[in-house]
C-alpha cells in the first residue's frame, strides 16, 4: 500500500518534497499536518488495544452490559455529556458541546456481537463460546470512540454539538427502534446523522460512497401453518402441515418473479423450517421463518401485502390456516447526495481522493442504521470502510464469516473521517 498510512491532509502532487533517499516528507509538509491529526496518529495503539479488548469481550445483542459500561467511563472521562433515557439498558448516548452555537450532527456506530462461534486464530480472538464480532462491530465502536476523544479535546472549534450514538442490537434489527421510542435523539433532532460500516471487500485504506439507495428494507417474517396432526399411515385423516408448508414455500418466490417488477431488486429467504417429531407422526403445524428485502418504499409494501394474501388464501385453499406475523421491519438506506459530498470531500481533505472509491451498485444487505436516517428527515449517510489486507487471505472472506479477519488498521481510516466530517460541518457560524 506504499508506506506508512499516517492521516496526514492530502496535499497536490506538485506541492510534495519528497525525499528521494528514503521518501520522508520534508519539514513543510510536516508544517501543513493540523496539530489534531498529529496527535491522533500517536493514539492509535490505544485504540488497537482497546479493539482487541472488545473483540475479546463479545456480548449478544440487548445483553452488551459491559461494552456499554465500558463506553460509559471512556465518554465521562473524555469530557462528553452522557445522556440518560429511563428503560434503555444497552446502548447510550452522549453529547459533545461546542464552544460555539449552532446546529447537531450525530454520529452512530453498533455494539453488539453475532451468536456465532470464531474462528479467526488471532491472539484476541473471542473468550466468549458461540458469541463473536464478525460483522465488525468491535472496530465501529473503537473507531467511535477514538473520534469521540478528538473531538472532545476540538470542542473550541465547534460551532454547534456532536451527538454520540452507540447502538445496542443492530444484529437483530431493533435496537435503534428501541433507542427512538427512549427518546435517545433528544427535544432537538439532528441536523445529520452519519457512520460506517466495515467492508471485507475493500482494502483498509479506502472508503466506500454510495450516493442514493445504499443498503435494502429489511422484514423478518414468521409463518404458522396448522393443520390437524395423526398417524402417518392414514394421511386422507389429517390436514399435513408438511406438505401445506411445501406449497407455500414455492407459491411465496412467486411475489419476487411474479408480483415485482425486475426493474427493482427484491429477495425473499425462508431460512427455518420447524415441524414434526417422528417419522411416522403428522404434526399439527409447521413454522417457517424468513426476510424480505427491498428498496422502495411502495414496492415494499405491496410484497409484503402479496405474502401475507399467499399465506393465508393458500393454506385455506388446503385445509391449513396460515398465519404471518411480521416480527422486524426497517426501512431501507438511502444517503443523502449533500451529505455523501461532505464525506466524500472530509475524505478526499484527509487521504487523497484516490482512497475514495464511489460505490456502483446497492447492496440487498441491511442495518437499522435507516432508522437514523428515517428520524433525521433523511438527511444521513453510511459510509464503508475497507477492513481488507491484501497480505492477509482471510481479511477478505465476507461479514459473518468465523474465519474472517478485520485488520485494525482500518481504525485509522474510519477514525479521522469521521472527525473531519464534524469538523467540516461546524466549522463556522450557521445562519
Amino acid at each position: 500500500m506504499g508506506g506508512p498510512f499516517l492521516f496526514s491532509p492530502q496535499i497536490p502532487l506538485d506541492n510534495w518534497a519528497v525525499s528521494r533517499h528514503d521518501g520522508e516528507k520534508s519539514r513543510e509538509d510536516e508544517a501543513v499536518m493540523e496539530q489534531w491529526q498529529i496527535e491522533m496518529a500517536g493514539w492509535y495503539p490505544e485504540f488497537q488495544a482497546l479493539r482487541h479488548q472488545l473483540h475479546r469481550e463479545p456480548e449478544r445483542s440487548l445483553q452488551e452490559y459491559k461494552t456499554t459500561q465500558l463506553i460509559r467511563e471512556l465518554l465521562a472521562g473524555w469530557g462528553a455529556e452522557v445522556e440518560e433515557h429511563p428503560g434503555l439498558e444497552t446502548g447510550l448516548t452522549a453529547l459533545i458541546r461546542g464552544a460555539h452555537p449552532g446546529p447537531t450532527v450525530a454520529l452512530r456506530e453498533d455494539i453488539d456481537a453475532l451468536p456465532m462461534g470464531e474462528n479467526t486464530g488471532l491472539p484476541f480472538s473471542s473468550c466468549q463460546e458461540g458469541l463473536c464480532h464478525a460483522c465488525g462491530h468491535d472496530i465501529h465502536t473503537a473507531a467511535l470512540l477514538w473520534a469521540t476523544k478528538a473531538l472532545c479535546a476540538l470542542r473550541d472549534r465547534l460551532h454547534g454539538s456532536v451527538k454520540l450514538i452507540f447502538q445496542c442490537a443492530e444484529e437483530v434489527g431493533a435496537g435503534a427502534e428501541q433507542m427512538l421510542a427512549l427518546g435517545a435523539l433528544g427535544p432537538e433532532c439532528p441536523e445529520a446523522v452519519v457512520g460506517f460500516h466495515c467492508d471485507p471487500k475493500l482494502p483498509w485504506d479506502t472508503v466506500g460512497l454510495r450516493y442514493g439507495p445504499s443498503n435494502a428494507s429489511f422484514d423478518i417474517l414468521t409463518w404458522h401453518i396448522t393443520g390437524r396432526g395423526g398417524h402417518g399411515a392414514y394421511p386422507q385423516q389429517c390436514v399435513d402441515p408438511v406438505m401445506v408448508s411445501g406449497y407455500l414455500l414455492t407459491q411465496l418466490q412467486t411475489v419476487i418473479s411474479r408480483v415485482n417488477s425486475p426493474t427493482h431488486p427484491a429477495v425473499l429467504t425462508i431460512g427455518e423450517i420447524h415441524g414434526g417429531t417422528a417419522p411416522n407422526i403428522i404434526p399439527d403445524r409447521v413454522t417457517m421463518r424468513g426476510t424480505m428485502r427491498a428498496f422502495d418504499p411502495a414496492i415494499r409494501q405491496q410484497l409484503l401485502d402479496a405474502i401475507r394474501r399467499i399465506t393465508e388464501e393458500g393454506c385455506r385453499a388446503l385445509g391449513a390456516v396460515g398465519t404471518l406475523i411480521h416480527d422486524v421491519g426497517t426501512p431501507a438506506i438511502h444517503n443523502h447526495p449533500d451529505i455523501a459530498d461532505r464525506i466524500a470531500r472530509a475524505v478526499e481533505e484527509t487521504f487523497g481522493r484516490e482512497h475514495l472509491q464511489v460505490i456502483p451498485e446497492p447492496s440487498l444487505g441491511s442495518d437499522d442504521f435507516a432508522c437514523w436516517i428515517e428520524a433525521c428527515g433523511g438527511r444521513g449517510v453510511q459510509f464503508l470502510v475497507g477492513s481488507q489486507d491484501p497480505q492477509i487471505p482471510n481479511s477478505g472472506l465476507g461479514l459473518h464469516v468465523a474465519e474472517n479477519i478485520f485488520v485494525d488498521e482500518c481504525l485509522k481510516t474510519a477514525a479521522p473521517v469521521l472527525v473531519r466530517f464534524v469538523l467540516d460541518y461546524l466549522s463556522a457560524p450557521h445562519s
